[in-house]
């Protein structure tokens, strides 16, 4: 039987769904379009606990005094997911389009999370784009240039498409996007951008030079790599190898360096190695 305290609660539910009283802190956010107003609650010794801003906020030398905190800099739906967050309740950032990370990433910034912040980067960089959001993508990038890396992961995502695209592709983009001044010279600043990036490394081993990594690989002339490590498949201790160059038709000369600091150079046979890269 699980006893309920602070770790067993689920307190982004209390904050939605208590009576108010249990809140302390209410934040607003006003609708331009409709004049509508509305309210998030929530409790300042939480939110400090998750961000440092709240912390010097709520409990500083000049703390805050007033109950209810205007926001004017983000909607009501991405503060939402922003305290759900930092009241440990699970989110996907899959679900969120690139706008909804761009506004999550600002509020991660401009509260000091940096491991939210990470994550939106790693989330962004891992997708893929399709031509009919390319250019919405790349003036999300612009319009946010002022928050890096953020900024710079999609400008990245962005570049990786167009480099891997073939022309009737891009010309595609070209022809079905509406001509203007800020469509053309953001396709103008993106075009240069493909031009000035450089494309990922291949993921090559260090150790065996070869993409996949070789790991535990019978070592062979066709293969080897000097100054690579390996090791010999038989014999119970596995001392460092490294090897050397080839000896002959089916043999390679390396190093062993011994437990006790030995180093010695000897010949073994091709099929008696393998790669350890691990």
């Amino acid at each position: 039987m699980a006893y309920q305290n602070i770790q067993t609660i689920d307190l982004a539910m209390i904050r939605e769904n208590s009576p108010n009283p249990t809140c302390d802190i209410k934040f607003t956010f006003l609708d331009q379009a409709t004049g509508l107003t509305s309210e998030l609650p929530a409790h300042k010794l939480i939110l400090a606990f998750g961000s440092e801003v709240f912390m010097r906020q709520f409990f500083g030398t000049l703390p805050e005094e007033k109950d209810t905190i205007p926001i004017e800099d983000s909607s009501v739906q991405v503060f939402r997911i922003f305290l759900d967050i930092l009241y440990n309740k699970k989110i996907s950032l899959e679900a969120f389009d690139f706008q909804l990370l761009a506004d999550l990433y600002y509020l991660a910034e401009k509260y000091h999370q940096e491991c939210l912040k990470d994550s939106i980067v790693k989330e962004v960089s891992a997708r893929k784009i399709v031509s009919g959001n390319l250019l919405k993508v790349a003036k999300i990038a612009e319009t946010n240039s002022h928050l890096e890396p953020f900024s710079t992961s999609l400008f990245n995502i962005c570049c990786v498409f167009l480099r891997e695209s073939d022309h009737e592709t891009i010309w595609d983009i070209f022809e079905k996007e509406d001509v203007g001044e800020e469509n053309s010279c953001t396709l103008h600043r993106l075009m240069a951008s493909v031009k000035r990036s450089k494309p990922n490394p291949p993921d090559i081993c260090k150790n065996c030079q070869h993409k996949p990594c070789l790991d535990g690989k019978e070592l062979t002339k066709l293969n080897f790599v000097t100054g690579a490590y390996v090791s010999r498949k038989f014999g119970a201790k596995q001392d460092t190898r490294k090897t050397l160059k080839i000896d002959g038709d089916d043999g390679v000369e390396y190093t062993i360096v011994w437990a006790d600091g030995r180093v010695t150079n000897t010949c073994d046979k091709f099929s008696k190695l393998s790669y350890k890269c691990a």
